[in-house]
């Protein structure tokens, strides 16, 4: 009888363990995207015209690290939810071929909006256990 208490808080240490590095993991992969988001409202700043190799490079680089992110977050959560930051992304450089900074800031926006969502999608919840 004793080994199986034993068995039995040994699963839910193990459980409890994922649980919390489940948890580190995603918030690193979300608090990296809102900086280099941040960066990258920072660096447009006011200006009327994004059409330059260094901001389209930004993206693309923005693009490639969430990609990467998007492919472990995957597992964790179902892709539907998540994927909304990769279809902004993509638009982001359409807009930055036709210049139009008033759409490329709104978006850039939205990826903060979406971030700000996952961090409660993903983060540990009563809801989200059960």
């Amino acid at each position: 009888m004793n080994k199986r208490y034993i068995y039995i808080i040994i699963i839910i240490s193990i459980l409890i363990a994922i649980c919390i590095a489940e948890q580190l993991l995603v918030n690193g992969y979300l608090s990296t995207m809102e900086t280099k988001i941040t960066d990258i409202i920072e660096y447009v700043g006011d200006s009327e015209t994004i059409d330059t190799p260094e901001i389209y490079d930004m993206i693309v680089n923005l693009e490639t690290e969430w990609d990467s992110y998007e492919g472990v977050l995957c597992f964790l959560v179902n892709l539907k939810d998540i994927e909304d930051i990769g279809i902004e992304l993509t638009k982001m450089k359409i807009f930055i071929v036709e210049d139009s900074a008033i759409d490329f800031k709104a978006s850039l926006s939205l990826l903060l909006y979406y971030i700000d969502g996952y961090y409660n999608l993903m983060g540990i919840s009563f809801e989200n256990i059960f």
